[in-house]
């Protein structure tokens, strides 16, 4: 006897409870440290008008609630996320919203498979379908996208899941030139099975490009009851994966039509290639200009919302993410002439001087991205590590001052400070309170000091004053991470004497991004992406195995607790080891010095209907075609076209 997804209950139930942490954490340690996949913060994702979900702001005052706040020495928090109202009846269409964005960063491939960089994921979730996807990332609560329904299950191995008939890949009259066999195909099973099974295919000259790898080595073999030309596909798991039905809707997991990949390179590497099957083509890419997307008006989810007053989707003729001024005075100006509709600012002063100024909304987007450095563990094939013993990675954990870092970048009232998984994923993350009893996240005076000492003392007992000049990479992009650069090689000058170089990666993550993937041991300073499920965070960066494992950490009862994760379903015992794993990642691991995320207000005109929050990069397929300006309301008069 089968059953729906929805009846198994797994992302369902975990959405929908809220277990204390204090009696998870009631045998916790230490704490964690994880993660890579080098990005950059975006602009804002969200906001407080019909459709979008506001957040508490974190002003001086309640501030001073917060741990370390009371010393001065800043604070650890998280906003707290309000429960998303409908979306709220389109009355007026058309038009092209415009906001401030790094979504014109040159990536590293247009490759949807094969790319790192978080800003490219904007226009490639616009442009491509999912099976499923998350309607509320916050609350892990996923949907179907492709799929006609949640996937059925008769045990913990197997997934059946029917793709919608209506479904095309993008028609114009630009593609029916280029690409005549794909403008206008109907998307089948097949094409869903090509573009999971491609990257687990080891033979691929790129197959060390495919990130995700790690997710779909979990299946065994994926089944075409209907022939490749139909629509049912049925998914068989190796082992149980608690995780399997997140891959299906996570950040990445596009489908793409397999008679665009180049079949001896095994890439996609080409803006003419963006068709997809999503509500959005591709219009225009300039890099670190503008990310343009126009309306697919064949989109075969344009009536979903039409009973909520939506139908028809998307609402606009077309969306731009344009590159922003590295200027607060810039973007002022820029928002204040309404040439964007929401803006984001550095200093997030002056965003609360103009809500309240100009009277406009205010909305927050909780970042899951977050600042970081990479430190290699061992020698690898290409690099000497300076960094193999754990006393002196530790003693660089504790001298780093997260309080001053975060002034220094955001304003110094708001931001966040993480640890392996943001603390703005509450379902997997330590609280705020657990976190600030941690060794280099406590902000007492009095803590702050004891740190410092065991700092300096584990830096002489491993060998640290033996170093010699060590060079820092920074990431070019932006500006507030590579001025960040002195300042860190002056801290950890002061407390433990490391001479350290500061270079600049000029091309923003190119460098960066290559020498994680050679795993050549570049000490870094860079924004690094936010993710979704527990594995996506831990497992591929630090598993033996894991595609993402740049720092080439090897430890064989930390590939066990990462295992059982996997295939942990039960939430409670899941949440547990994976707080288990972050105390031993800090504890025995030490690999990645995670340090402050931005969670600063931004400014939006009230006219700009349905933007909601999201926290990271990838989310185009889900408030832009829900967007709609509003002509009536009196803000709009005077917008460019």
């Amino acid at each position: 006897m089968r059953s729906t997804m929805d009846e198994y209950g797994y992302w369902k139930r975990l959405a929908g409870k809220r277990l204390s942490r204090r009696r998870l954490l009631g045998g916790a340690a230490a704490t964690g440290a994880g993660l890579a996949a080098l990005s950059l913060v975006g602009c804002d994702s969200g906001g407080n008008d019909g459709g979008g979900t506001a957040t508490t702001a974190v002003t001086p005052t309640a501030a001073a609630a917060t741990p370390g706040a009371a010393a001065g020495l800043g604070s650890i928090f998280v906003p707290e996320i309000s429960a998303r109202p409908p979306w709220e009846p389109a009355t007026s269409r058309g038009g092209t919203v415009r906001w401030f964005g790094f979504d014109a960063l040159p990536p590293d491939t247009y490759d949807p498979h094969q790319t790192q960089l978080g800003p490219i994921y904007g226009m490639h979730s616009g442009v491509f379908s999912k099976v499923l996807m998350y309607d509320d990332i916050y609350e892990l609560r996923m949907v179907t996208d492709l799929a006609e329904t949640m996937p059925e299950t008769a045990d913990k191995l197997t997934y059946i899941v029917k793709i919608r008939p209506n479904v095309r890949f993008h028609e114009t009259e630009k593609f029916r030139a280029q690409f005549p066999n794909t403008a206008g195909r109907q998307l089948t099973a097949e094409d869903v099975k090509y573009s999971i099974e491609r990257q687990i295919n080891r033979d691929s000259p790129h197959f060390v490009l495919c990130y995700r790898s790690f997710q779909w080595d979990t299946l065994d073999r994926i089944e075409l009851p209907d022939g490749p030309d139909g629509l049912t596909l049925k998914f068989v798991t190796k082992r149980p994966t608690a995780a399997f039905v997140h891959y299906l809707g996570d950040t990445n997991a596009f489908i793409i039509p397999k008679e665009l990949v180049d079949p001896t390179r095994d890439d996609m590497n080409s803006l003419d290639k963006m068709i997809g099957s999503g509500p959005f083509f591709l219009d225009r890419f300039v890099a670190l200009q503008v990310s343009r997307c126009a309306r697919n008006p064949d989109w075969f989810a344009k009536d979903d919302l039409a009973a909520q007053g939506l139908p028809n989707r998307p609402i606009v003729d077309a969306i731009e993410a344009i590159w922003p001024p590295q200027d607060d005075t810039a973007t002022e100006v820029a928002f204040s002439s309404k040439q964007v509709d929401n803006a984001f600012f550095v200093d997030s002063n002056n965003a609360e001087r103009i809500i309240r100024d100009m009277g406009v909304d205010r909305t927050r987007n909780v970042n899951t991205g977050w600042v970081n450095s990479r430190l290699l563990v061992a020698d690898s094939e290409k690099a000497v590590s300076p960094f193999k013993d754990l006393r002196v990675r530790k003693a660089l954990h504790l001298a780093v001052d997260r309080s001053a870092m975060g002034q220094q970048m955001f304003g110094g009232s708001f931001f966040v400070v993480c640890p392996p998984i943001s603390l703005s994923l509450r379902q997997w993350a330590y609280t705020p309170e657990d976190l600030a009893k941690k060794p280099g996240y406590r902000f007492s005076r009095q803590e702050r000091e004891e740190d410092l000492v065991e700092a300096k003392r584990l830096w002489e007992a491993g060998g640290g004053p033996e170093l010699g000049e060590v060079e820092l990479l920074v990431a070019g992009i932006p500006d507030y991470v590579k001025n960040q650069g002195p300042q860190l090689q002056r801290r950890l000058a002061e407390v433990l004497g490391l001479k350290v170089k500061v270079r600049i990666d000029a091309s923003g993550y190119t460098e960066l991004a290559q020498a994680a993937l050679d795993k050549r041991g570049v000490f870094s300073l860079n924004f690094d992406n936010g993710w979704i499920d527990p594995d996506d965070w831990l497992y591929a960066y630090f598993h033996s195995t894991g595609p993402k494992n740049s720092f080439n950490v090897s430890d064989s009862a930390l590939d066990r607790m990462l295992d059982d994760q996997r295939a942990e379903f039960d939430i409670d015992a899941r949440r547990q080891l994976v707080l288990e794993i972050q105390d031993y990642l800090l504890e025995n691991v030490v690999a990645k010095l995670d340090y402050v995320a931005p969670s600063q207000p931004n400014t939006k005109w009230p006219y700009m209907r349905n933007k909601r929050v999201t926290p990271w990069f990838g989310d185009w397929y889900l408030w832009p075609p829900n967007l709609w300006l509003d002509s009536a309301d009196a803000a709009f008069q005077g917008r460019p076209a």
